[in-house]
């Protein structure tokens, strides 16, 4: 083994949030160092980064994050005006069925394919059919996003998004996952691995009260729609809601979650934890991030 090698085993994660930037370094899947740094008001408007210089130079002079061509670099990017569909397609295998995928996107969602970042999961194959979750993300976010990396001399390797990857975080096949941050959550319902629903939602400015009524509130709205459309699911309906991100301790306490949606609620182990290790909720996207390098 070379030494390139070696050294491409150190992973740098970095998300950036309404209010800061968060970021992990370590290897294999293993974080020993994280950080993070305070944002001024505005910088990331509608979940794009308005000035990806500023917010460069911010990340760039904050001490710790390491630096180097040697390094991978993930990136978190929030759902926020993300759209997301299932589709079935032909069951066929290897490079041709991602050949399908790509022709049935732009037949079935042309606007999507044109103006978003495409990806997608495959699902169970049934009756001859495959079953595909397509995600999109606006170009415009997803191009802040890298642009800021970029102005900090980081070389961006992947992205995700931060739902996603805070939902690898907990590992759980089966999953209701509320990354919950003060001015925005985002819900994913996992079933098998796949993301069958991901919702953002911007959190009004408001009283702590008032803030976890409106945060239980959109969360019986998702798992209503989800139970409604998916009436032979009896797993999700025994699910506990489980919480990650910055606000997921303020959300736990929100005795409305139980009472509007029916769901405990958890604060699950986490699969890879920091040190400190009570910061670890705060940073499962960066965690996601980091074991989407091991699964690659």
């Amino acid at each position: 083994m070379n030494l390139r090698e070696i050294l491409r085993r150190r992973v740098l994660t970095i998300a950036f949030h309404e209010r800061d930037v968060r970021w992990t370094a370590g290897a294999h899947g293993r974080i020993d160092t994280i950080g993070s740094a305070p944002l001024p008001e505005h910088l990331v408007r509608d979940a794009v980064i308005t000035d990806p210089v500023s917010a460069g130079a911010i990340l760039r002079a904050v001490p710790g994050p390491p630096a180097g061509r040697m390094m991978r670099v993930i990136v978190a990017v929030p759902a926020q005006r993300s759209l997301f569909r299932q589709i079935d397609v032909p069951a066929v295998k290897g490079a041709q069925l991602d050949e399908v995928i790509e022709r049935e996107i732009r037949r079935e969602m042309p606007m999507l394919a044109d103006n978003a970042r495409v990806s997608w999961a495959i699902g169970a194959e049934h009756e001859g059919k495959t079953r595909v979750f397509v995600a999109g993300a606006p170009r415009d976010v997803l191009d802040s996003h890298v642009a800021a990396v970029r102005a900090a001399g980081l070389a961006p390797d992947a992205v995700d998004l931060r739902v996603i990857a805070a939902s690898r975080a907990i590992g759980a096949s089966d999953a209701v996952v509320a990354n919950v941050e003060d001015g925005e959550i985002e819900i994913a319902i996992i079933r098998d691995g796949i993301p069958l629903v991901i919702r953002h939602v911007a959190m009004a400015p408001q009283d702590d009260e008032a803030w976890k009524d409106q945060m239980a509130a959109e969360l019986a709205r998702t798992l209503k729609f989800y139970c409604d459309s998916h009436r032979d699911d009896d797993i999700v309906p025994s699910l506990p809601i489980s919480f990650v991100g910055g606000a997921a301790r303020r959300a736990i306490l929100a005795e409305q979650v139980t009472l509007s949606t029916g769901h405990e609620v958890a604060m699950p182990p986490l699969r890879v934890s920091v040190d400190p290790e009570d910061q670890s909720v705060r940073f499962a996207a960066n965690i996601g991030l980091a074991l989407k390098e091991v699964a690659a």
